[in-house]
């Protein structure tokens, strides 16, 4: 990663939300970001805001979202990270999923990486794994 790259995975529609690194200069840390939103016609009203961070050591992250789209669920999303992939810590509030009619598709995870600076960061993303709930 360079300096100013954000990196994560998130829930995305009108309304989302994503964990992951951001790095500035050359410290990391883990980010939850909560609040962003589209209007009906796909314009930008919100680029959310930071709700929790918690520093990251290491070259390395887990990065889960966990979310119930089950008709009739909570329609919660909340969001963890680990640093050796087995002990998760929970990071952030819930985003609660918006269901009305508006946008016919429902959430979708995301993985991304951009630059906030400059170009020429990059992150390896190992694996990608959707488990369903029992």
């Amino acid at each position: 990663m360079a300096d100013g790259d954000q990196t994560g995975i998130a829930m995305f529609r009108d309304v989302s939300a994503w964990i992951g690194v951001r790095q500035t200069g050359d410290t990391k840390e883990i980010v939850m970001v909560n609040g962003l939103a589209m209007d009906a016609d796909w314009q930008t009203t919100s680029t959310g805001e930071d709700i929790d961070t918690a520093p990251l050591d290491g070259t390395q992250v887990w990065l889960r979202a966990t979310a119930d789209i089950a008709p009739g669920g909570s329609n919660a999303a909340t969001f963890s990270f680990s640093t050796d992939g087995e002990t998760f810590t929970d990071l952030g509030n819930t985003l609660t999923m918006n269901t009305d009619w508006t946008y016919f598709m429902g959430y979708r995870f995301g993985i991304f990486n951009f630059a906030t600076g400059a170009l020429g960061g990059s992150v390896t993303v190992n694996s990608f794994e959707i488990a369903l709930a029992n």
